[in-house]
């Protein structure tokens, strides 16, 4: 489940989607106003790209965990190799994922666990439940 937190961040963007879009349908049938209407879609629009971006970030968060972690529990391995293993396996499970959905995997698709940093809105709920996490 992990391994594809891309397809994770994309759900939560379509059923957000698909959520804000009935809301939108619904207020527009209850005669709100033109203006309040569009305020309440830029609001919607908002919150879908901040959960969308915080559930990217949780994911990013926890694929470095995952690495640091197995790193610390498999010294027979390089740190190296025991992060290439994770990022095969990310690489893998979004490839599969994305060929059970009938999509092509693309070249400019962004990786997970990509070298770029990444500040989650969410990052401090994991000191929150870190005492808790065990993997």
């Amino acid at each position: 489940m992990m391994m594809k937190g891309a397809s994770l961040a994309a759900d939560i963007k379509r059923n957000l989607g698909a959520i804000k879009e009935r809301v939108l349908e619904k207020l527009a049938a209850a005669a709100v106003p033109a203006d309040t209407l569009e305020n309440a879609r830029h609001v919607l629009e908002s919150v879908v790209r901040d959960v969308t971006v915080a559930a990217h970030g949780l994911t990013k968060d926890a694929l470095h965990r995952v690495k640091t972690r197995l790193v610390d529990i498999i010294p027979s391995l390089s740190p190296a190799i025991t992060r290439k293993m994770v990022d095969d396996a990310e690489k893998e499970a979004n490839e599969e994922r994305k060929s059970e959905e009938g999509e092509e995997p693309r070249q400019d698709d962004h990786q997970l666990s990509g070298k770029s940093t990444f500040a989650s809105p969410a990052s401090s709920l994991f000191a929150l439940i870190k005492p808790l996490s065990r993997l």
